[in-house]
């Protein structure tokens, strides 16, 4: 899976997922399997960052694509199961779910989104959506951080690109 992923300049392709990540001026760092055996990976992320402190909030993101092989799950597991699942991995003590089971198109592909609000301190953090989806095979999760809730869906919308293949007939949405 990490293989098939192409970076050139400021995009990120995966022709096997039909995703396409575009991110300008952000700086990209291909990672790769978290377990090759699991079929399971953070295959990229890009940071943005604007420079400025005063105007980071308001500008800087963090975009990630992870992966995990629909055979990790019990067969018949759905998308909303799915993402249930990982936003009960992702919360705890200084990570509250925002808003939940968030529907999102992008390109007529169905998405389920969670928003989660990290606490830093009592009055400082960022938000983190986790936007989730079938490809291929594969559940697949765009990660948005930045320091507006408002932007979390925004920059999901700018950067993220599906072509569906012919060949995936994967069950999107239940």
């Amino acid at each position: 899976m990490a293989a098939s992923g192409k970076l050139k300049g400021d995009v990120y392709q995966n022709s096997v997922l039909g995703i396409t990540l575009s991110a300008p001026k952000a700086h990209f760092d291909v990672r790769g399997p978290i377990s090759a055996a699991r079929k399971q990976g953070r295959l990229v992320d890009a940071v943005y960052d604007s420079g400025v402190p005063e105007r980071g909030p308001k500008e800087n993101y963090t975009i990630g694509l992870l992966v995990e092989s629909q055979e990790n799950y019990p067969k018949g597991t759905t998308l909303d199961q799915y993402a249930q699942s990982f936003r009960q991995r992702v919360e705890d003590e200084n990570v509250k779910v925002f808003r939940e089971r968030i529907p999102l198109k992008i390109r007529e592909v169905p998405f389920v989104g969670t928003i989660f609000r990290f606490y830093q301190s009592s009055n400082a953090g960022y938000y983190r959506g986790l936007y989730s989806t079938i490809l291929n095979g594969y559940f697949v999760t765009v990660e948005v951080q930045c320091g507006e809730e408002e932007r979390v869906q925004k920059l999901l919308l700018q950067v993220v690109q599906i072509v569906r293949s012919p060949n995936d007939n994967s069950v999107l949405h239940k």
